[in-house]
């Protein structure tokens, strides 16, 4: 089952939680999701990146943008990304050590953050989507509500993207 795009709650401006899919997920720190991916980066997380000590080539696949469908919160559409670099010949983010800890966690990219959800707006409210079950087998769909950790995971988002803990 396919469940890109998935819908699992949304936020309404006054920072209420509604849970539209219950599931449940803790991130094993496996790395699958750091291999074999092509993990976009936004011109801030370069900066995050750099004011860490990294220069440009250590970060960056190419230095040529690829428009990516946005996931950002402002728009709709297309936004300009850039590719994070890979291990020659092994598919896996250049910042995945050999223990399969992430070299720059303290600073990682927001896609890293928010992996494997994502966070769309929509007229008033942000709506919180999980991506494919085939690249985290971690996730579990349509789970009794006493297993869900739903309103956790998006409380964690808003952490990550407000840097306050939001009130449901």
């Amino acid at each position: 089952m396919d469940i890109s795009g998935t819908e699992i709650a949304s936020i309404n401006e006054f920072g209420e939680i509604h849970t539209v899919r219950h599931i449940n997920f803790e991130c094993t720190s496996c790395s699958k999701c750091c291999k074999l991916n092509n993990i976009p980066v936004t011109e801030h997380d370069i900066d995050q990146l750099q004011k860490n000590g990294l220069e440009i080539d250590q970060i960056l696949e190419e230095i040529s943008p690829v428009l990516i469908a946005n996931k950002n919160l402002e728009h709709d559409g297309l936004v300009k990304a850039y590719i994070l670099r890979q291990k020659p010949f092994r598919r896996e983010c250049v910042f995945l050590e050999e223990d399969g800890l992430c070299k720059v966690h303290n600073f990682k990219p927001l896609t890293c953050q928010l992996y494997p959800f994502s966070v769309k707006k929509n007229e008033k409210k942000l709506l919180v989507i999980v991506h494919p079950k085939n690249i985290c087998e971690f996730i579990e769909i349509d789970v009794d509500e006493n297993k869900s950790n739903t309103t956790k995971i998006v409380e964690n988002l808003m952490t990550y993207l407000f840097g306050e803990k939001q009130t449901s």
